[in-house]
């Protein structure tokens, strides 16, 4: 444990977090509401809960299940973990970091190879800004859910802030090229980020309210995404749990177009109030932890390559 560690205070994380400016220090305060919290379990939950919700229109679902050859059906937990790498990069060095933008030019890339084989299907710029609120957001609505508060004020600013500036490293394909050129070129900004937090909760509540077709891709997609949760973090025989927390704690949306099963009522409120509590438990009562979880990750590879 370093000087700095040592002197961390035991609840010290919210303090520090709401002392900040969110206009000059947002990316700060948004390593500190993620980074510290949120485990590699809880990026896992964010993932499986997130795609339902990021494949809503069908060709969402066309590009990711690829008939049956998409990474999320042939190595699930890879996929899982190319994503939370990505995720992780973003959370704690934010937009105006190199490493961020590197991470964010790959994710563009990655696209524009699907593209080859799927073109037109990133030209619907709105499923990016949809994604990114949602990421941005969903926790503060997730929260109001399971009966916490939400983001402070200071974590609202700093989200939409942060987000918007991640935005703008983002690319979709152009929704005027030729269709014959290859691979399409992938230089079509973002321009309708929303300009306030509420912006992004009310734009998450347009695109979800979309009328989306059920497919089979779509509802496949979700099945690969609920087993590798299940798979990775459940013993058989207690796998069924894994499932019924998701579909607990999934939104509407995802439930209608993918027809998705409700657990019972009373699993719903199980699920929500157990999440609750173990959220409650880390912001107010267990020591806030000294270290993110991606140093965690760093020093313990750090650890295997010295036992070697």
């Amino acid at each position: 444990m370093t000087s700095t560690e040592k002197k961390l205070g035991y609840k010290w994380i919210a303090e520090y977090r709401e002392s900040l400016d969110p206009y000059t220090d947002y990316e700060e305060i948004w390593k500190l509401s993620t980074c510290y919290y949120v485990n590699d379990f809880m990026m896992n939950f964010l993932y499986t809960t997130g795609f339902p919700h990021f494949i809503l229109p069908p060709h969402g679902g066309e590009v990711m299940y690829r008939g049956g050859a998409g990474k999320a059906v042939k190595n699930g937990n890879r996929r899982e973990t190319d994503t939370a790498d990505h995720f992780w990069r973003w959370f704690e060095f934010g937009p105006s970091d190199l490493k961020t933008q590197q991470s964010v030019k790959q994710v563009n890339s990655i696209h524009q190879g699907i593209a080859k084989r799927y073109p037109g299907r990133y030209t619907m710029l709105e499923d990016f800004t949809y994604t990114m609120c949602w990421i941005g957001a969903d926790m503060h609505r997730l929260r109001i859910r399971v009966g916490l508060s939400g983001y402070t004020e200071k974590q609202q600013i700093a989200t939409h802030l942060y987000w918007q500036e991640i935005a703008k490293l983002f690319r979709g394909e152009n929704p005027g090229q030729d269709p014959s050129v290859s691979p399409p070129a992938f230089d079509a900004p973002i321009t309708d980020f929303p300009t306030s937090f509420d912006g992004m909760l009310e734009y998450m509540e347009r695109y979800e309210a979309i009328d989306y077709p059920f497919t089979e891709a779509g509802a496949a997609t979700c099945e690969v995404i609920l087993d590798q949760f299940a798979e990775k973090w459940f013993p058989k025989g207690t796998r069924f749990l894994g499932r019924k927390m998701i579909l607990s704690l999934l939104d509407e949306a995802p439930h209608r177009v993918h027809r998705l099963p409700y657990p019972s009522a009373l699993t719903r409120w199980t699920m929500e109030k157990g999440l609750a509590a173990v959220m409650f438990a880390q912001e107010k009562i267990l020591p806030d932890p000294k270290i993110t979880t991606p140093e965690k990750h760093r020093r313990a590879k750090k650890r295997e390559l010295a036992a070697v």
